[in-house]
């Protein structure tokens, strides 16, 4: 058990442990849409190569998803199962990063949204740049509605999860449960949640790829601590709690 361990600290245990997880696997690519080329084309961009590819879907130019590819046997790519990643990649700064040292280790204080707002505005007060600015903005409108976001970075790729109180009576994120949301690289996006206390703490992971679920049901063993682990298939798309407001105006009162 993960005796001592709040459920917001017991979250946090499990990303580490999900990211170490996928490091090492590639189950679903990362594409960018350059542009529409015709009906069910398009011409899209997988690190640094380009191509046209076919897609049932109705795709946005400029937006990123998160794909399954495969060839057909006459060798055309065709992309399935899309999923758009959250807006929210582009507007945190990588910079985030750098003036929010430590920020994981807040969410082990006694009342981790206090202790993050007022890092957050602190650095606020501080930024030196507009990019730095704006994403420490971001991250508290993102406290303001409830939820708290934590941009990371792991071998070398940058990304966010986010928690909120599973309850309503649970004010400092501390108490009986909590939801979260994370934006994996390779396993797509990942929604779960973290109930019970301090003796018994139970985990439940939903994704939308069915590789990814076969994945962590067949490492679940490796998310030691937890009374109980279940990973199941989400049949809609899986959406961060909040996605970002790039022209939203920061009220810092209270």
């Amino acid at each position: 058990m993960i005796f001592g361990l709040s459920p917001v600290q017991a979250v946090q245990t499990a990303l580490n442990t999900i990211t170490k997880i996928e490091v090492n696997t590639l189950l679903q690519i990362g594409i960018k849409v350059l542009d529409k080329e015709g009906p069910g084309r398009f011409l899209i961009q997988m690190g640094a190569h380009s191509f046209t590819t076919k897609s049932d879907e109705l795709l946005q130019s400029g937006t990123s998803y998160w794909a399954d590819m495969r060839q057909s046997k006459e060798g055309v790519v065709q992309l399935r199962r899309l999923h758009p990643k959250p807006a929210l990649l582009e507007q945190l700064p990588r910079s985030v990063l750098r003036e929010m040292g430590g920020l994981e280790s807040l969410m082990h204080a006694k009342d981790p949204i206090g202790a993050l707002k007022e890092r957050l505005l602190h650095k606020l007060s501080t930024a030196n740049d507009k990019e730095s600015f704006q994403g420490l903005t971001q991250l508290l409108l993102s406290l303001h509605h409830g939820v708290v976001t934590l941009p990371f970075e792991r071998e070398g790729r940058f990304s966010f999860a986010q928690m909120r109180k599973g309850t309503k009576k649970n004010k400092t994120l501390n108490q009986k449960s909590v939801e979260f949301y994370a934006c994996m690289n390779n396993l797509g996006p990942v929604e779960g949640s973290v109930t019970g206390n301090d003796r018994a703490l139970h985990l439940s992971l939903t994704l939308y790829y069915p590789k990814s679920v076969r994945l962590l049901q067949k490492e679940a063993h490796e998310l030691k601590g937890f009374k109980s682990v279940t990973v199941a298939l989400s049949k809609e798309k899986i959406y961060p709690f909040w996605e970002g407001d790039g022209h939203a105006l920061l009220d810092i009162k209270g």
